[in-house]
């Protein structure tokens, strides 16, 4: 019997994924910033017609490479969560100082593609921040919570702390290797970790 008209091809969907992990590599290798769908293909050895027959158009195609990145967010959660066990000072500072150390390789590629996408197409935005940087954010969030529950620190919102703990360091890495801050302003990446993080505790320290 026939297939029917309309409907997919029993392998439609391992050949999608295993495009959009394709993608996703394309995307997150040194190149061209924003490149097109012929450029994606190209980079993925298929024609443009084959990417919009399995994502449509440009857009579907990162979106879907973006949400092959899920994964690694769930590994890398599971490795900070255990830093819970640590003393707080200890544990936010091993956090931040593996993100720094991180951001020189996939980590930095995964969060500047994810914005430079996501400022031009918000569709796209979104599906960086459900992919990337909400699930970072839980991570953190999670921490938090664990040592507040430890009356190490007092955090009444993880949301506004989360974001007040990372968000600096995010910035400082973009500064720093991405815009190339270092070649006119360098800054000491760990000592500014360690910095930052006695500011925080100082900031949400546990009333005695």
């Amino acid at each position: 019997m026939g297939r029917a008209a309309g409907s997919l091809n029993r392998d439609h969907a391992e050949t999608r994924n295993e495009l959009a992990r394709k993608l996703a590599q394309r995307l997150l290798s040194p190149g061209d910033a924003l490149p097109s769908l012929r450029t994606l293909a190209e980079g993925v050895g298929v024609d443009p017609g084959t990417l919009r027959h399995y994502f449509d158009d440009r857009r579907g195609a990162v979106q879907a490479a973006m949400e092959t990145l899920l994964p690694l967010g769930e590994e890398q959660k599971v490795r900070a969560l255990q830093l819970s066990e640590r003393p707080a000072a200890e544990g936010l500072t091993t956090l931040l100082v593996r993100v720094v150390g991180a951001w020189e390789g996939l980590l930095g590629a995964m969060h500047a593609t994810g914005f430079v996408e996501g400022m031009v197409d918000g569709t796209v935005g979104q599906a960086y921040v459900r992919a990337m940087l909400e699930p970072t954010l839980a991570t953190v969030e999670a921490l938090l919570a664990e040592f507040d529950r430890r009356n190490e620190l007092r955090v009444p919102d993880v949301r506004t702390g989360a974001l007040a703990l990372l968000a600096p360091v995010m910035l400082a890495c973009f500064h720093q290797l991405q815009l190339q801050g270092r070649a006119c302003r360098p800054l000491d990446l760990e000592a500014f970790v360690t910095s930052h993080v006695q500011g925080f505790l100082r900031g949400y320290s546990a009333p005695v």
